[in-house]
């Protein structure tokens, strides 16, 4: 419903309302593993998307760099099972619909690839030859978006497509110039929503794009985002309402603070992130507020809630490894949150999820 691993697994290489983080997260004794045959396998989780409470999917990958294959496991909204994929590739990003229409997107040997769920089966499909795909969202209504680049984190050239309904095409967005749109969220074929910068040369900005199904509007985001050899990034955008909307801002070598950034329908807020906390994901926690994922390097997965007022920070289940959580996506319908990570040891990857109820 929402929504970039690549962009995430780069920054990591080089829920309570009303309290304010202490030095030490809480345990999350809510948060339980959950344990599925479809994640048997040596390899990574890095995606996860919910079209409803009976309907999600989750992507990863294992296999050798020369031989890469795609991890795809679905829920039906009894149990989560293993799907194949028509083609060895890495996904980057998986985006659902419906139980009927869902999309993955990501790289193989050939470049970019995309793959389409009709409802029985994963087929692939054309994806431009624009750059590495890194994010997609998807609204109940069926519309997609997609977002591409070759370097987004630094502000390279970017693609935003729009799915036809066969194909990935051109959604001719009217950005500025020297604009790299790196976040992607869609509600509906009336509401969709970019994040990214745009640079004058000398310094670069943050802006959001917000489509209301007749036309594009420019919102210029607050706050410097560095210059164009040491920027920052915006890695997720969450569109709660029109009047309710989430930017992770992430500093980089920039320097800036990492940060939430609010849009409450006529101004933006900057929120700072606690402890100065660099954001990977975010979701919505279906109340309004956001869930957002920041980097971690423990034997436990990490999660700050912001409720519009104030953080709160709580562990997932502990684990053998180091973890790191690579997405994560409120269930439409419940209070629920699912969280899709790795946990690393040497010479083994092992894919995990787990749900906060």
């Amino acid at each position: 419903m929402r929504r970039n691993a690549v962009l995430a697994a780069a920054t990591a290489l080089t829920c309570g309302a009303g309290l304010v983080l202490a030095a030490a997260p809480a345990e999350a004794a809510g948060w339980r593993n959950i344990g599925s045959p479809a994640l048997n396998y040596n390899g990574s989780l890095d995606r996860v998307d919910f079209a409803a409470k009976g309907a999600g999917w989750a992507v990863g990958s294992s296999g050798s760099f020369f031989s890469p294959k795609a991890t795809i496991a679905r829920w039906d909204g009894k149990a989560w099972t293993a799907q194949t994929s028509p083609v060895g590739f890495t996904p980057t990003d998986v985006a659902a619909a419906s139980a009927k229409r869902a999309w993955i997107v990501g790289y193989g040997w050939t470049g970019p690839l995309g793959l389409y769920w009709n409802g029985s089966k994963w087929a692939k499909v054309s994806y431009p030859l624009v750059g590495l795909p890194t994010q997609v969202a998807a609204g109940a209504d069926g519309t997609a978006y997609s977002v591409a680049g070759i370097d987004s984190s630094a502000g390279g050239p970017s693609a935003v497509l729009r799915w036809t309904g066969s194909a990935w095409t051109d959604a001719k967005v009217p950005l500025p110039p020297s604009s790299s749109i790196t976040a992607v969220d869609v509600k509906s074929k009336s509401d969709v929503w970019l994040a990214g910068t745009t640079s004058n040369g000398v310094s670069v900005t943050g802006i959001a794009m917000h489509y209301d199904g007749r036309s594009w509007k420019r919102l210029d985001l607050p706050g410097a985002m560095g210059v164009p050899a040491y920027q920052g990034v915006l890695h997720r955008i969450v569109a709660n309402s029109p009047t309710n909307v989430y930017v992770v801002r992430v500093r980089q070598n920039a320097q800036i603070a990492n940060a939430l950034v609010h849009y409450n329908g006529k101004t933006w807020t900057t929120v700072p992130t606690p402890l100065n906390a660099a954001g990977i994901g975010l979701s919505s926690d279906g109340k309004g507020g956001v869930v957002m994922l920041p980097i971690t390097s423990g034997t436990r997965s990490q999660y700050m809630h912001y409720n519009g007022k104030a953080w709160t920070t709580l562990n997932g289940p502990a684990r053998t490894g180091t973890v790191q959580i690579g997405d994560l996506d409120w269930r439409p319908g419940t209070t629920g949150i699912a969280g899709a990570g790795t946990a690393t040891q040497p010479q083994k990857k092992t894919p995990f999820l787990e749900y906060f109820s």
